[in-house]
């Protein structure tokens, strides 16, 4: 079993069709917006502001703002859609538990998702709330999600950059992104490795260390260039 610790890896880890099968913002709109006349055509235009983004075409904070402005969720909305997403964790990620037991301390996750969705998902693989960076959802008086905290780095362009900058060591990125790819690119990561067990956005190929079916992948690609460079 890899210790992260031992070569002091830090491994971010992305959330949103990466650690699960899903785009979590999608979840919520297909469940918010279940009993509404034109719900099929606001879904749709989330998952393309989605798409949009992660492959680079728009920046995230633009797709980001433009699909909370579609959402009509509320909190029980998003009680909800906790318990859909944890049904959709990834399949190697399940079952990996042990490497998470293993190496928790060493995993973060880096999100443009929400913390209130991901801290139950992933506390079950011992990823404590002070690993977890991720957007935060603001709701009115009545429960219903107003807007995000715009303070959060998260929140804007690069903001990925800017949380995995102030993490100390050697630095590994997971994501099917590119905000993920990001990460990298500015220097704020030594590898990026594309993670597809759910979605390969081939425009990203071309700038991945490594593409990655699954975890099992992750942690062998870990293992053995580690060893053999320390």
């Amino acid at each position: 079993m890899v210790n992260l610790n031992k070569y002091n890896i830090q491994l971010l880890i992305d959330f949103d069709s990466t650690f699960i099968k899903s785009e979590s913002l999608e979840v919520i709109s297909e469940i918010s917006l279940m009993n509404s006349s034109n719900s099929t055509k606001i879904i749709n235009e989330i998952k393309e502001l989605t798409s949009l983004a992660m492959n680079g075409k728009i920046s995230f904070e633009e797709s980001l703002v433009s699909r909370i402005k579609l959402l009509k969720a509320n909190e029980k909305h998003i009680s909800s859609a906790i318990q859909k997403i944890k049904s959709e964790i990834s399949d190697s990620f399940k079952k990996n538990k042990d490497f998470f037991k293993r190496n928790h301390m060493n995993c973060y996750i880096i999100s443009g998702g929400f913390m209130q969705i991901i801290k139950p998902i992933v506390e079950e693989f011992n990823i404590s709330e002070k690993n977890i960076f991720a957007n935060e959802l603001v709701f009115n008086e009545n429960g219903y999600i107003t807007s995000i905290n715009k303070n959060n780095p998260l929140s804007k362009d690069l903001g990925k950059t800017i949380v995995a900058e102030k993490i100390i060591g050697e630095k590994i990125i997971i994501g099917d992104g590119y905000t993920d790819y990001e990460i990298k690119k500015h220097g704020f990561a030594s590898k990026f490795i594309q993670y597809t067990e759910n979605i390969n956005r081939t425009s990203l190929n071309k700038n991945a260390d490594l593409i990655s079916g699954n975890l099992n992948e992750v942690i062998l690609y870990i293992q053995n260039t580690y060893q053999n460079e320390k």
